[in-house]
C-alpha cells in the first residue's frame, strides 16, 4: 500500500485529524517476504475504500495469531490503527499505533546486500538497517532505531508518531503515547518524535533541545492540534496567547465545542487587535455556553459596550444590539454578590458597602452618560431612549432580589441574591435557546404571580419586567406627559363600562395608571379641571378609581367652585356639568352630591325665571335625589310637583289622574303639611273616586273619597260637615252630571246613568224628580226618531220616589200613541188598540188624534 495515501477523519467533536496508512512495500526496495493472502486482501479492500471488508480480513489474521498460526506485525498494526481512526475509535487507534512502535517478530534479521539501496531515491549512502514495518532498507540519515532496538524508516516513523499523538489526545491516552514515544525521542534522526513528546509530556523531553523549529515545520492542522493540546495542558499565558492570536485579515469563525475553553483568550486577542465586533461575537458565544455565569456576563458586558462606544462600528443596528446586551449584562453584574466578592479577592481588600455603592454608582453614571450622548446624537425620543432602557434594567434588577425574598412562590434560582436582572437580560437569556427558554418562561410566570400577590414590590417588579416597563419608569420619575403621549400614540383606547370585570392588560393598563398618576400630580398643583379630565380618561382606559375617590371629589369641588365663586355671573351650568362628571367617577362622595344638588337648585330657579316649568321641575328633582336634606331643594320640588299636577289636571283631567296622584303623594311624603299639595291631591282623589264609582268599584271609590276628605282641613271651602264619603260621591256624581243638554241624546243617556250610580250611594233630595224629567226629555227625543219601543221601556227607570212624574207620563203616552199609529198602518189592529189604552192610562187628557178627525175614525 502506497505510503502517501492519507485519510481525513472527522472525530466526534468536529476536530479534523489526518491519518496515513502504512507502506506495504514493493514500490521502492520491495520485500523478499510475501505477505499472507489475507493481509493482501485487506490492503486491496482498504485501497478501494471498502474499510469494513479490510477489518474483516485483518480480524481473521488476528484469530490465527491467537491460535499461534500467524504473527501480527507492525504493518498489520499500522493498517488497523488507520482503520480505527476512520471509525472514530480513538482508544483502539491509539492501542494499535503503540503496537506499531514496539518490537515485532516479523522483521528479518539478515544483513543487507551490497547492492541494496536506501529507500530514498536521492540517497547514495550505504544502508545500515531495515524498517520493521515496511521492510525497506535505509541509511543512517533516513531512518532511526529506538532504545528497544526497533528500526523504522523516516516516513513510517513520522506517520505513526503523528497519528499516535493525535489519537492519544482525543482518546485521553496521553501517558501511554508518551511512554511509547520516549524510546524513540532519544534516537538519532527522530526529531519528529522528540517534538511531539515535548508537546504532550514536556517533563519527558527534558534535555532533548528546543523543538520550536520542528513544530513550525508541521502541517498547519497537526501543529494547531498539538499546540491547542499543549495550551490546554499547561494553561500557561504564553501558550494560550500563542494559540489564540488572531490571523490578520481572516474572518472570525465560531469555535468548535472541543475548544470552547479558548474563547476568552480568542476574544482578548481580537480586542487587542482592535477587532471589537468580532471579540464581542466570541464573548457572546462564550456567554451562551454559560449564561448564568457572572464572569461570562461581565466579559460580554464590557465587550458589548466597547463595540457601542468606540466609534469603529458603523452599523447602527449592531451598535444598538451591543448597547442592549451591555446594559442587560452590566445590570446583572452590578447586582451580583459574586462579582463584588471576586473584585475583593483580586484587590486583596474587602469592599465596604459604601465603597461598593460608590463604585457601582460611578459605573452606572459612566454608562448613562454614554447612552445619553448617543440618544442626543440620534435624536431619540424619551420613550425610545437608551438611557431610559438602562434605568428600567437597573430598577428591575434592584427590585428582583427583594421580591424574591418576600414572594410566596419559590424563586427559580437557588441563589437569588447572586442573580438579579432586568427584562433586557431575560430577552438575552431567551436567545441562548434550550434549556434557557424554558427558564425564561418560568421566570415570567414567577414575576406574574408576584404581581398578583398584591404586594407593592411584586406589582412594581411585574410592571418593570413587562414590555411596558419603560412607561412605568417614566411614571416613577414624574414624566407623565411623555409616557401618556407615547402610549396614546401607540394604543387604541377602548372605552370600558364602569365595573367591567375584566381588568385592562398591556399598554392600556399602563395608560390608565399613567393618567391616574398625572391626575394626582395635577391635584397637588391645583389644576383641578385638568385633574378631573385625567381621571375620566383613566376610567375610559379601564383603570380602577375606587382608591382615588377622595382626590376626585376634591378636584371636582375645587374646579366647580372656581366657576361660581367671586364671579359677577356664576356659570352654574358649567358647575353642574363638571360636578356631574366628577360624581360619575366617585359615586359615593357625599360632599360632591351635596354641592351638585345646590347647583341643580340654581339651574331650576333659573329655568323657572325663564318660564320653563318642566325643566325647573327636573332640576329640582335631581337636586332632591342627590341631597334629600337640602330644604331649598325639597321646597322647590314640592312646589313644582304640585303645580305640575294642577296643570296636568287642567289639560287632561281624566287620563292623567294617576300620574298626578303619584306626583302629589311624593310631595306629601317629603312634606306632609304642604297645604297646596294636600288640597291638590284631595281634588285629584275626589275626581278619581268618582271615576272609580262609575266603573262599579264601590270599595275602592269609597276609600279614595275617604282619603280625599282626610286631606281637607275643617273649615275649608271644600269641607262639608256631617257628610261621609258616600254622600260626597253621590253629590260629586250629580255635580258632574249637570248641566245637561236636553236636546243631545248621548248627553241625556250619560247623565241618566251617572244619576243612577249616584243614587246607589246616597239618595239626595229632589234627585228623583230630576231623573224623571231627564227621562221625559229622552223619551221625547226617541219619539221624534221613531224609537217608540225603547222610549216606552224607559218608564221602568223612573224612580219610585219621584214626586212629579207628569212630564214623563205625558211623554210615555205620546210614545204609545206613536206606536199605535205605526201598528195600525202595519195592520195590527189589536196591538194598536192596546197602545191606545196605554195612552189613556198615562195621559187621559190626550186628544187621541192619531188617525184623523172625529167619528169617521174606525178606532172609535
Amino acid at each position: 500500500m502506497d505510503g502517501g495515501v492519507c485519510s481525513a477523519r472527522q472525530n466526534r467533536r468536529g476536530t479534523v485529524v489526518s491519518h496515513t496508512a502504512p507502506n506495504e512495500g514493493g514500490g521502492n526496495g520491495g520485500t523478499t517476504e510475501r505477505p499472507s493472502a489475507a493481509f493482501e486482501r485487506a490492503v486491496v479492500a482498504y485501497t478501494h475504500g471498502n474499510f469494513a471488508l479490510a477489518v474483516s480480513h485483518l480480524r481473521l489474521l488476528e484469530r490465527d495469531a491467537d491460535a499461534g498460526h500467524a504473527v501480527i506485525d507492525a504493518r498489520h498494526a499500522a493498517l488497523r490503527g488507520a482503520l480505527a481512526a476512520r471509525a472514530g475509535n480513538w482508544t483502539e487507534c491509539c492501542d494499535w499505533y503503540i503496537r506499531t512502535l514496539v518490537p515485532s517478530e516479523a522483521a528479518g534479521a539478515r544483513s543487507p546486500e551490497p547492492t541494496e539501496p536506501c529507500h530514498n531515491d536521492d540517497c547514495t549512502s550505504p544502508v545500515g538497517n531495515r524498517c520493521g514495518q515496511c521492510s525497506r532498507w535505509f541509511c543512517a540519515a533516513h531512518g532511526a532505531e529506538s532504545a528497544d532496538e526497533v528500526s523504522r524508516c523516516g516516513p513510517c516513523l513520522d506517520v505513526v508518531v503523528h497519528n499516535l499523538v493525535q489519537a492519544a489526545i482525543l482518546a485521553d491516552r496521553v501517558e501511554a503515547a508518551a511512554e511509547a514515544l520516549t524510546p524513540w525521542a532519544g534516537a538519532t534522526n527522530s526529531a519528529t518524535a522528540q517534538a511531539l513528546l515535548a508537546c504532550i509530556a514536556p517533563e519527558r523531553a527534558v534535555g532533548l533541545g528546543e523543538q520550536i523549529a520542528v513544530l513550525d515545520a508541521f502541517v498547519p492542522d497537526r501543529r494547531k492540534a498539538l499546540v491547542l493540546y499543549r495550551a490546554s495542558t499547561t494553561l500557561a499565558d504564553m501558550d494560550l496567547e500563542r494559540v489564540s492570536v488572531p490571523i490578520p485579515g481572516a474572518p472570525y469563525s465560531p469555535f468548535p465545542e472541543l475548544h470552547e475553553w479558548l474563547r476568552p483568550w480568542k476574544a482578548r486577542g481580537l480586542s487587542r487587535a482592535g477587532r471589537h465586533t468580532e471579540a464581542w461575537q466570541v464573548r457572546y458565544e462564550d456567554w451562551r455556553a454559560r449564561p448564568v455565569d457572572t464572569a461570562a456576563a461581565h466579559a460580554l458586558a464590557v465587550e458589548a459596550l466597547r463595540v457601542f462606544a468606540d466609534g469603529t462600528e458603523t452599523d447602527d443596528r449592531t451598535r444598538l444590539d451591543a448597547a442592549r446586551q451591555g446594559m442587560a449584562c452590566w445590570a446583572m453584574v452590578l447586582h451580583s454578590t459574586t462579582y463584588w466578592q471576586e473584585l475583593a479577592r483580586r484587590s486583596e481588600n474587602p469592599w465596604t458597602s459604601d465603597e461598593r455603592q460608590t463604585a457601582s454608582d460611578a459605573v452606572v453614571e459612566r454608562i448613562r452618560q454614554a447612552l445619553r450622548d448617543d440618544d442626543r446624537a440620534a435624536e431619540r425620543t424619551v420613550v425610545d431612549s437608551l438611557e431610559l432602557a438602562w434605568d428600567v434594567e437597573l430598577a428591575a434588577a434592584s427590585g428582583l432580589a427583594g421580591a424574591a425574598a418576600t414572594a410566596d412562590s419559590e424563586w427559580p434560582f437557588q441563589a437569588s441574591g447572586d442573580f438579579s436582572f432586568g427584562p433586557g437580560f431575560l430577552d438575552l437569556l431567551r436567545s441562548a435557546e434550550a434549556p434557557w427558554e424554558a427558564l425564561v418562561e418560568e421566570i415570567h410566570g414567577w414575576v406574574s404571580d408576584a404581581g398578583r400577590s398584591g404586594g407593592e414590590t411584586g406589582e412594581r417588579l411585574r410592571d418593570l419586567m413587562s414590555p411596558e416597563g419603560r412607561y412605568t419608569m417614566l411614571l416613577e420619575t414624574g414624566r407623565f406627559d411623555q409616557a401618556i403621549a407615547a402610549l396614546e400614540a401607540g394604543t387604541t383606547v377602548e372605552r370600558r363600562a364602569r365595573g367591567d370585570a375584566e381588568p385592562p392588560q398591556g399598554p392600556q393598563r399602563v395608560l390608565g395608571a399613567a393618567l391616574v398618576a398625572r391626575a394626582h400630580d395635577r391635584v397637588k398643583s391645583k389644576r383641578w379641571s385638568d385633574a378631573v379630565r385625567d381621571f375620566e380618561d383613566a376610567a375610559a382606559a379601564g383603570a380602577s378609581l375606587t382608591l382615588h375617590e377622595e382626590e376626585i371629589g376634591r378636584a371636582g369641588l375645587q374646579a366647580g367652585h372656581a366657576l361660581v365663586r367671586n364671579r359677577v355671573r356664576p356659570d352654574w351650568q358649567a358647575y353642574v356639568g363638571l360636578l356631574r362628571r366628577a360624581l360619575a367617577l366617585a359615586p359615593e362622595d357625599e360632599e360632591l352630591k351635596r354641592n351638585l344638588a345646590v347647583g341643580c337648585v340654581h339651574l331650576g330657579k333659573h329655568a323657572q325665571q325663564q318660564g320653563d316649568r318642566d325643566k325647573a321641575r327636573a332640576r329640582f328633582s335631581q337636586a332632591y335625589e342627590l341631597d334629600s336634606s337640602n330644604e331649598t331643594a325639597v321646597a322647590a320640588l314640592n312646589e313644582a310637583d304640585t303645580r305640575w299636577a294642577e296643570d296636568l289636571l287642567e289639560k287632561q283631567p281624566s287620563s292623567e289622574l294617576m300620574r298626578a296622584i303619584v306626583a302629589l303623594r311624593r310631595v306629601l311624603d317629603r312634606d306632609a303639611a304642604f297645604r297646596p299639595a294636600r288640597k291638590a291631591l284631595a281634588t285629584v282623589l275626589y275626581e278619581r273616586s268618582l271615576d272609580v264609582a262609575l266603573s262599579g268599584a264601590r270599595t275602592e271609590a269609597t276609600g279614595l273619597m275617604r282619603e280625599a276628605r282626610g286631606l281637607l282641613e275643617p273649615g275649608s271651602d271644600d269641607w262639608v260637615p256631617g257628610w261621609g264619603p258616600k254622600e260626597d260621591i253621590a253629590n260629586g256624581l250629580c255635580e258632574r252630571a249637570f248641566p245637561v243638554d236636553v236636546f243631545d241624546e248621548d248627553d241625556l243617556r250619560d247623565t241618566i246613568d251617572v244619576i243612577a250610580v249616584a243614587r246607589t250611594y246616597e239618595v239626595l233630595p229632589g234627585l228623583a224628580d230630576e231623573q224623571a224629567a231627564l227621562l221625559a226629555h229622552l223619551v221625547g227625543l226617541l219619539c221624534q226618531n221613531g224609537d217608540y219601543d225603547e222610549a216606552i221601556q224607559l218608564v221602568r227607570r223612573c224612580p219610585r220616589d219621584a214626586e212629579d212624574r207628569s212630564g214623563l207620563d205625558r211623554a210615555i203616552a205620546e210614545a204609545y200613541a206613536g206606536r199605535a199609529r205605526r201598528r195600525l198602518d202595519e195592520g195590527d189592529i189589536t196591538a194598536a188598540h192596546s197602545d191606545v189604552r196605554a195612552v189613556c192610562k198615562y195621559d187621559p187628557t190626550h186628544p187621541l188624534a192619531l188617525f184623523g178627525p172625529g167619528e169617521s175614525d174606525q178606532l172609535w
